[in-house]
Order: structure tokens, then sequence, then C-alpha cells
């Protein structure tokens, strides 16, 4: 165990002694506090009030839902926006406070995914492409401690990431719009309920690990197999932003229900439903369970066997 943890520490030093590590915090704080900013500024440009501007929004949706091409979709949607307008002017629950921009960057776990996968298709692909591999296999330890110690170090800095994420937002929204706890509405077989914020984020986030844990594990794996951070990298957000649209095209054969993409976005199972008829959360969770002892056997496997040139 001693020697894990001094790989593991040995690790975390690299990895911060790189510039692009610093520039990914950076970037993912950026991307919280412009969009604080620009909600702030809105609001105060508008020099109306917030009961003003939620009556201009249903002014606006009614000229949207005049439209006669809108899908069913769209036109559900958008009564659904006017019913929660009315239900904040009616019941006096602004909808720009602290616990809605909590909410908004939530969103933000995505850009968390995408740097942790970063991390983890590079973090052993880099030790052969600049030959460092060599001078980190001649210590007294095992091959499958120094690839455990690579994991377990990614994960720590994408674990880093969410809680800069939630850290930085909490104190932004705190300054940008203060502590005032207005509510979340969303509409409920016709009828608007205010929805338990903090309950629903902590939720929105323990859901969203699903494509956390997975992204990183398939980056790892394809990072170590082929020893290419650029193909990992490629091949995962191609992945990531195109496996909705795979799953759909495989839909109408049972193969599907097999395969980790259509498991591993469990968010969609917040509003308990999922994207396939037939599939539950116990059902996904086994299939990741699967494809993820998968991932790790191949990635260990491929590491312990593969000869180092010199």
């Amino acid at each position: 165990m001693a020697k894990l943890l001094k790989l593991m520490q040995n690790e975390w030093m690299k990895l911060w002694h790189k510039k692009g590590t610093w520039t990914m915090v950076a970037l993912l704080v950026l991307f919280i506090i412009g969009p604080g900013i620009m909600l702030k500024y809105y609001e105060t440009k508008e020099d109306k009030t917030w009961q003003q501007l939620e009556q201009q929004s249903i002014d606006n949706y009614k000229e949207i839902l005049k439209d006669d091409n809108l899908s069913a979709e769209d036109k559900n949607h958008f009564e659904d926006q006017i019913a929660i307008s009315e239900y904040r002017l009616a019941n006096d629950v602004p909808s720009q406070d602290f616990a809605g921009f909590m909410s908004l960057t939530g969103g933000m776990l995505t850009l968390v995914t995408l740097f942790t996968v970063i991390v983890a298709a590079s973090i052993v692909s880099n030790e052969f492409s600049t030959g460092t591999i060599k001078m980190l296999l001649t210590r007294p330890v095992s091959r499958a401690k120094i690839l455990t110690s690579k994991l377990l170090t990614t994960f720590i800095f994408g674990l880093l990431l969410i809680v800069v994420n939630v850290g930085v937002s909490a104190l932004v929204g705190l300054i940008l719009f203060g502590g005032s706890t207005g509510a979340e509405l969303e509409v409920v077989n016709g009828q608007v309920v205010e929805k338990a914020v903090w309950n629903d984020l902590a939720y929105h986030y323990l859901l969203s690990g699903g494509d956390f844990v997975m992204s990183i594990l398939f980056a790892f794996l394809v990072g170590s197999v082929f020893r290419s951070s650029s193909l990992a990298i490629g091949l995962t957000i191609f992945l990531s932003f195109s496996g909705g649209m795979v799953v759909m095209f495989l839909s109408k054969f049972k193969i599907v229900k097999y395969i980790w993409l259509t498991h591993s976005d469990l968010t969609q199972y917040e509003h308990a439903s999922s994207i396939l008829d037939g599939i539950t959360m116990p059902f996904s969770l086994t299939i990741l369970a699967i494809y993820a002892v998968v991932f790790l056997v191949i990635s260990y496997m491929s590491f312990m066997k593969r000869d180092v040139t010199a």
C-alpha cells in the first residue's frame, strides 16, 4: 500500500507540473463565472423587474405558439414554459436565484468529464511516446501497481474538478444572486410543482457518475492499448456526443440493450424514464458494471504484457 501511495503521489506531482492541467482548471472556473456574469448583466441591463421579464417571456412564448409548423413536442414545451412563468407571477417566485444558478452549473459536469478523459487518455500513452515508461518500469514495483496508481490519480483529479465546480458555483452564485431561495419549477401531469432543488441537484450529480466513470475507463483503455492519447480522446468524445444517435440507429435491434452507450447516461432516469422501453436502472447498472470490468481487464492485460522497446 505504501508503494502504491508513493506512486500516486508521483503521478499527482507530474500531473500538476503540466500547464495543461492548470489550463483545464482555469477554463472550468471561467465557464462557471461567464454564464453567471451574463445572467446578472442581462438582469440589470433590462432595467425591469423579474415580474416584467416573466410577462415578457409569456408573450414571446405565445407568439411562438402561433406557428403552425411547430411539432407537438415543441408545442408542449412552450406551453409548459408559459404555465411555469404564470405560476411564478401568481405565487411571487423569482426565476433568478442562487439555487437556480447551481442547477444551471450542474450541466458543467460534461466539461468535467471531458477534462478528466483527456487526463485518462494521456496518463499512460504519454509515458510511451516520451520514453519515460522505461524509467518507470525499472522501479521495484509491479506493473499492476503502476497502472493502478495512474487510474486512481485520474479519478482523484476528476473528483477534484467536481469539487471545484460545486465550490466555485456556490461562491459565484452567492456573490451574484445572494442567498435568496426561490424555486425551480417543472410541469408534472399538467400541474406546476416546485422541485426539491438540492435533492435534485445531488441526484443529478450522482446519476452523472455513470457517464463520468465509463468515459474515463474507456479513454484509459484506448490510451493503454494503443498508446495514443489523441485516438483515446477523439474516440471517447465522438462516442459521448454521438452515442445517442448510435443507440437510436440500433434501437430496432435487441443488441442495443447490451451496448454500454445505451446505459452510460443514467440521467435518463431522473424523470423515471429511459431512452428505450424495457430497461431499468438496475439493468443499466449491471451492464455498466460488466463493461467496466471488461475495460479494466483489457487495460491491465495489455499494459502488463506489452513489451517496451529500447
